[in-house]
Parts: structure tokens; sequence; C-alpha cells
């Protein structure tokens, strides 16, 4: 492939070009011939760039504008996005492209912040600081590849790429605007300003517009009061048990809560405040976030920040409280002072905390401290910070997300693990598998398993965020689909209410059938994106081809479908992914898997684009037209419908339709005549 800025022939697989240095791997790694995602774009254009053109020499405007555009690239690639292009004087990025994440938009907000506090910082003399309208939109867009003229490049096209653009020419200078999508995957940790709903130019509905205030730190789980704690009442127990006997003991405890995403750990931790501050017991609340583990000491710093809100002074003051106040100086020798300083200098220094003179630090770059020193001091600071921390008061820390924390902080955090077993305090953890840390062998460590709400759970559940009681139907859909998932009932039952899909029928509400029962909300289509995208490009197709086959899928066909690329062993690793598993039920054949979720097919069909979902299914059909025994017919129609092949699909409808009414299926030979009639009708070209 030639390199796009001087066309020198690459070297194959090369990162960059070896002639000119341009980066070579762009969105296009990692993508298929096309896919369908959410994605967050942020369009973002430096003010005043024609005044600088007009004052300006035009070589210093292009050292200013060129040094302007390299920070905000900076900021993009920070923040794990990709940078689409630069047009100009503005740069476009998306966020979900190539791999998603699952904080996708608060990434680009996050990034929008940081890009004005970079062009703040980039001023020499006395010049003017460089200004930014920026505007943040998300949604699903069609990621493909395009070959013009031998340059590989990727088109992404669709609603956030245009909306993005129309924000930021509505923003004011130092303005980040923001779609309602945006901030309803990004909140609660941003502030936002509501403007109202606008109708942007080249579009048909107004769209709801939010001004960015900034990052908020989340004090305890968005969810918390949203809806009551339904079916977790064992686990609450036992976590409540460990909080009183840490009250009444001095001795404290630790619980790893482990689950899939969106199962309900953080609701379940975030219950259990009430309870810690009933038993007297102090809380803090940490969370991590896929975009800060590499940041280093990243949750110790928080933990840092919360103590300090909590007693109202600056970080570096209570810092110095804790470790250094007079109450405790004169118990430390000068050995163990040195150290602890050293190790304190090196840890602020990685995680950008500032130690200011006027906050009792010295001031300048730490001194070198050698890699012994280091880890001994750090050491002999965690214990003190953690004995001084629950002094004269036991104190709750819950670590949300273990998952996500900075390999810095895990090992501090190992060490108040565990300290809790000797002193008052209670640690509560809640992580994704199959992370399992050593320590979870403690015998003061609990590990509780959370899996989905059972039937009835999930029903009460739907109930509550419905505001009405589910008929008998809608509440078995809602199970079958979700698999008692918390955050997948409540996302499902608050996008059909908020859209006008739940019908009142009597004293119930029933879901509206057809188009609500087969999407997925754009939340957790960026959710199960996320968890897709974490997989091997091959895992990724297999999965793709198994939503085609259908819930269910014998192993024979999938790897006949996806030929040698696919093994076996990739479906026992998507099976400890939680994305399949194997089908057991009675009477089953053999080697025969199905999904988890129905929203993971949806999800992974739902990437699929239409070309590449009529050839699967004409694949799918081929062979199942030659399997023994012989397929279903109305299995066999539902792939030639979805194929686009009327001809085939036609007898086969109509088969099924006789099987269907020959054993009393009235209702389905029903429905299998109406779509015999609408596959007739559709093919008979109107008459002019």
């Amino acid at each position: 492939m030639p390199c796009p800025d001087c066309s020198t022939s690459t070297i194959p697989g090369a990162r960059y070009c070896h002639q000119c240095g341009r980066r070579l791997d762009t969105l296009a790694d990692g993508l298929k011939v096309g896919d369908r995602r959410v994605v967050t774009a942020l369009f973002a254009d430096l003010v005043g760039y024609t005044r600088l053109v007009d004052e300006l020499d035009p070589e210093e405007v292009r050292a200013r504008v060129d040094g302007a555009l390299t920070v905000l690239g900076d900021a993009v690639v920070h923040f794990g996005g990709s940078l689409e292009k630069f047009i100009g004087d503005a740069v476009l990025a998306v966020f979900g492209v190539p791999a998603a994440h699952d904080d996708d938009a608060l990434r680009a907000c996050l990034c929008a912040l940081e890009m004005q506090a970079a062009l703040a910082r980039f001023v020499t003399g006395d010049e003017q600081p460089m200004e930014l309208r920026t505007g943040i939109a998300t949604g699903e867009v069609v990621a493909a590849l395009r070959e013009v003229a031998g340059t590989r490049s990727v088109a992404l096209t669709g609603y956030p790429m245009t909306t993005a653009a129309r924000l930021q020419q509505m923003a004011e200078p130092n303005d980040v605007l923001l779609d309602d999508a945006t901030v309803s995957a990004a909140e609660p940790r941003i502030g936002v300003d509501h403007m109202g709903e606008r109708l942007l130019r080249g579009q048909r509905r107004p769209v709801k517009i939010h001004r960015l205030r900034g990052e908020r730190r989340v004090i305890s789980h968005p969810c918390r009061k949203a809806a009551p704690l339904i079916g977790r009442d064992v686990e609450k127990a036992r976590m409540v048990e460990i909080l009183r006997r840490a009250a009444e003991t001095g001795r404290g405890g630790v619980v790893f809560l482990r689950g899939e995403p969106g199962i309900g750990k953080s609701r379940l931790l975030c219950e259990m405040e009430d309870d810690a501050r009933a038993a007297g017991l102090a809380w803090m609340w940490i969370d991590n976030a896929p975009h800060g583990m590499d940041s280093p000491y990243r949750t110790v710093r928080n933990m840092v920040d919360w103590l300090a809100d909590e007693q109202g002074v600056k970080a570096g003051i209570v810092a110095r409280q804790l470790l250094f106040g007079d109450d405790v100086a004169p118990t430390l020798d000068s050995e163990t002072s040195r150290l602890m300083l050293g190790a304190i200098a090196v840890l602020a220094r990685d995680s950008e905390m500032l130690l200011l003179p006027e906050e009792g630090w010295e001031s300048g770059p730490p001194d070198p401290v050698n890699p012994a020193d280091f880890q001994t001091g750090i050491r002999l600071a965690t214990h003190l910070w953690v004995n001084r921390m629950i002094a004269g008061k036991p104190r709750c820390v819950v670590f949300d997300d273990f998952h996500w924390i900075d390999p810095s902080s895990r090992v501090l955090m190992e060490i108040m693990v565990r300290m809790a077993e000797e002193l008052p305090l209670v640690i509560l953890t809640g992580s994704r598998p199959p992370v399992m840390p050593d320590w979870v062998g403690l015998p003061h460590v609990k590990v509780i398993d959370l899996g989905g709400l059972d039937q009835a759970a999930t029903e009460e559940l739907g109930t509550a965020v419905a505001g009405a009681a589910l008929d008998a139907e809608s509440a078995r859909w809602l199970y079958q689909r979700t698999a008692g998932n918390a955050l997948f009932v409540g996302e499902i039952m608050r996008t059909l209410r908020e859209g006008g899909r739940l019908e009142q029928v009597g004293d119930r509400v029933r879901i509206e059938r057809g188009a609500a029962r087969r999407g997925v909300p754009l939340s957790l289509r960026a959710l199960l994106g996320a968890r897709i995208d974490a997989l091997p490009l091959v895992q990724r197709g297999a999965l793709e081809v198994a939503s085609v086959i259908g819930m269910s899928f014998p192993e024979p066909l999938l790897l006949a479908l996806c030929g040698e690329a696919v093994i076996d062993g990739d479906l026992r690793e998507l099976a400890e992914a939680g994305i399949v598993t194997r089908a057991e039920e009675p009477g089953m054949p053999p080697n025969q898997w199905r999904f988890r979720h129905q929203l993971f097919l949806d999800a992974a069909y739902g990437r699929l684009l239409t070309d590449r979902r009529r050839q699967l299914h004409a694949a799918v059909a081929d062979r199942l037209d030659l399997s023994e025994p012989q397929t279903d017919a109305a299995e066999l129609a539902r792939h030639r419908m979805a194929a686009g092949d009327a001809g085939r699909a036609l007898p086969l409808l109509e088969r099924a339709a006789r099987e269907a009414a020959a054993v009393g299926a009235v209702a389905e030979a029903e429905a299998f005549v109406r779509a015999a009639a609408e596959l007739r009708s559709a093919a008979v070209p109107a008459v002019s």
C-alpha cells in the first residue's frame, strides 16, 4: 500500500512510512469490510484563524496553528479517541472506532475540556491564548473501508458526524455543545446547562442542546434511589453483617463482588452507604474508569481528594496532616521521614498532584529515589495513612469497577486489603470476571458472585421503571431478552417508556409489539459494542455469523460458515467472556451453543451492513437446505427472506403455513400467510 502523504510503497504491516514518517495504522485497523457502530464524534475549530492570517506572517501562522493542532491531537490520543482528519484549522475526532469503550461519550467530553486547558498552556510571550468552538454528538454510523486510487481510509457516515459539525458552528468561543445522547451517556460525570431544542441546518428533527460546564466527581452511583433495590436481599445481608462486625469488634473485612457488566454490582454497593453510616462507619466511594488506567496513582489521588472534600481543605493539606501532622511527626524517626517524603514526592509527581510550599511541602523537583527506598517508603506511608484515616472512626471504602484500577494504585490497595483484617476498615469492591486478584484467598475476604435476577425480580424491576405492572407476556419477554441483567432491564424499559411504546391494558401495561421489541437502546449498544470490540477480530466475525444463524446455533454449521479462521477454542473463549454458552437443554442436539442474552445477538447482528447480512443469510440457507434431517420450513423461509430471495422464500412460507395449520397452530399459520402476501405485494411493481 502506498503512503497517503508521499506515495512511497510501504512495508506490509509497518506502522509508519519509512520515507516521510507518516503514521499508517489508522481507523481502518481493527475494522472489517464494514461495520455499523455507535460512536461519539468531536468537532473542534480554532477561533480567530482569519485574524491570525491578517496580522501575522504566513510561516508564523502555520507554526502556531500546527502547534495548536498537535496539542489537540495529543488530547484525543490520551483519551483513546481516533483522529479522523484535520480540516484546515479544525480537528475531527471519533471515539468508538476502531475499538469501542464503555465510556466513549465521557471520554469525548473530558477530551474537549483537556483541549481547552492545553490550548491555554500553549502560549509563548505575550501571545493571546487560542480558543475553541466544539461540538460533540453520539449515535450510529456506518464505518466502512474506502479504497480510492490505492489509498485506504475509513468513511464514517451517520448522524453524529454532521450533528457535531453543526453544534460546533453554533458554539461561542470556548463553548462545548453536546447533543442529548452524549449527555445521557456521560452523566453523572459531567455538569451541563440545558439550552433547549434547535433545528439544525439540514436536519428534520430538532436536537436537544446542552453546554458542557465541566467534569463532576461521582459521590455515589447514579442509579441510587432511581429504583428500589430488587432481588439482592441475601447478598446485602452478608455485607451488612461485615459492616456491623467491624463497628462492634474493630476488625474489618473485604468483599469482592463479582459479576458481568450491568448485573447490578455498583447499585448494590451504593445501597450499602446507609447501612455503613447507620453502623457508625465513615463512607468513601472511589470510582475507577477505563480512561484512567494509564494515569499512575489515579485511585490514590481520588482518595486524597475525597478526604480533602470531607474536611473542607485542600488535598495537599490533608495529605500533610495525615502523614506529617504535629500529632504524628514526633513519633517518626528521621529515616522513616526521609523514606516517606521521597516516596510521596515521586507519587505526587507521577500523579500530577502539586505539593505546594504553602501547604507545608518543600518546593522544587524531588530528589532521585532508588527503587528499593521508594518501595519501602510507599509501604510505610500507606500503613500510616490507613491507620490515620480510620483513627477515631471506622470507615467503609468502596472501590467500584476494580477491574479498571490503575496498576500503581492496585499495589497500595493490596496493602489496605491486608490491613483490614486487624483494623475497623471495611473494603467493598465490584469487578467483572475474569479479574481475580491474589488477595481474594485471604481468610477475611468474602467473594460474592452476582448473577442475573430471577424472572419474578426481573418483572418487579421492569414494573418499577415502567411505573405500572407489566402484563404476563411482556414480563416473560423482558426476562428472556435480558436474562435478568438489571442494567439491560432498566435501559430497555426506560427507552420504551420514553418512546411511548408501552400500551395501557386495564390496570397493566403491555410492551408494544413490533419495532420496540427488536431494537437495542443506544446506551446498551455502546456497552455491548465495547465488549465485542475487546474480542479478537476472528471471534468478532464468528459472533456476527452466529447472530445470523439465530439465538441457538450448531457448532458444525458455524465452523463451516466461518471457514478455517474459527476453531472450537474460539467458542470456549467466547463462553469465558460471558457472551455465549453451551445449550444443554433436554432435547437439544449435541454441539449446540446459544447467546447468553438476546441483546448480544441483536448487538452483533446490528453491526452488519445490509449486503453482508444478505450474503450470510443466503449462505446459512444454502447449508440448511442440504442438512439432514430436513430443516424446518419456517426457519429456511426466514433466511431466504432476509437474503432478499423472495422466489425461494414464498413456497417455504406456504409450506410452513400448511404444516402449522396441520398441527392446529392457527396463529402461526396466519402469520406465515400474511408474510407470504406481503412478499408477493412487494414483488409486484407499482402501476403508474
